[in-house]
């Protein structure tokens, strides 16, 4: 094999590690997140390292010297990374949660109020809402909806879980599977990346309505509705926030 056609080879190889890499990146924050910094900064680093190596024979004033383009030129395209993961992302880093509704609209009606009948006599409410995590590792959250009525009496509703315990059909099953078909909808736990948010509609069968009220006039009767983000190991409420009736 000849150093010409090595070259070739090498460029290539590096290319596709570099765009693996970024795509990866791009398209798991949440894994990511769980790791610790120096994993996070080795999977950035890698990605940049295998660029500069795919662009390397495309230089031609490191022509037949790799060690000094490694030395000039690959090693400080990671001093900025470090820097990033080790001195500003930590001083951006906060503590907690943040947590607002988005909309009430079904992505079908708008006219629905985030309101789906389906057939099993249970509306199902499907607000979208923006969840924010400011801490540096990846958080997971369940999502309640919490309504009280005049007489401080609370019911407190669940979303819908991404696994449901059992193997016989129920209305949490079934409206998992119609609503999967659906792009912009997650199931609990949710998984919020670090320093970033997720805006998403997540579901619940409000199964606990008296006979001839709808949702709607149930929200009407409340003194208080809110949506809570509890830790799914447990159970700690994590932050509340108010619905409303946008």
């Amino acid at each position: 094999m000849n150093t010409t056609l090595k070259k070739i080879i090498l460029c290539i190889s590096a290319f596709l590690v570099a765009v693996s890499m970024v795509i990866f990146i791009a398209q798991n924050p949440a894994r990511i997140g769980n790791e610790p910094l120096f994993i996070r900064a080795a999977f950035l680093s890698l990605a940049i390292v295998a660029a500069l190596i795919a662009a390397y024979p495309f230089n031609p004033l490191f022509s037949g010297r790799p060690g000094i383009y490694t030395a000039t030129v690959c090693a400080p395209a990671l001093i900025p990374v470090l820097v990033y993961y080790f001195i500003l992302l930590p001083n951006q880093a906060g503590i907690g949660l943040t947590g607002e509704q988005v909309s009430n609209e079904f992505i079908t009606d708008s006219s629905s109020n985030g309101i789906i009948e389906v057939g099993f006599s249970y509306p199902i409410y499907t607000p979208a809402l923006r969840l924010g995590n400011l801490e540096l590792f990846t958080k997971q959250v369940n999502v309640f909806l919490r309504m009280t009525d005049g007489d401080g009496e609370a019911v407190l509703f669940r979303a819908v879980r991404k696994r449901i315990p059992g193997s016989s059909l129920s209305v949490e099953s079934t409206v998992q599977g119609m609503l999967s078909e659906s792009a912009g909808y997650e199931f609990i736990p949710i998984e919020i990346p670090p320093t970033s948010s997720v805006t998403t509609r997540v579901a619940f069968i409000i199964s606990s309505l008296d006979e001839g009220v709808n949702f709607a006039d149930a929200l009407d009767k409340t003194s208080q509705a809110r949506f809570e983000l509890r830790d799914p190991e447990n159970g700690v409420l994590l932050l509340d926030f108010p619905l409303t009736r946008i």
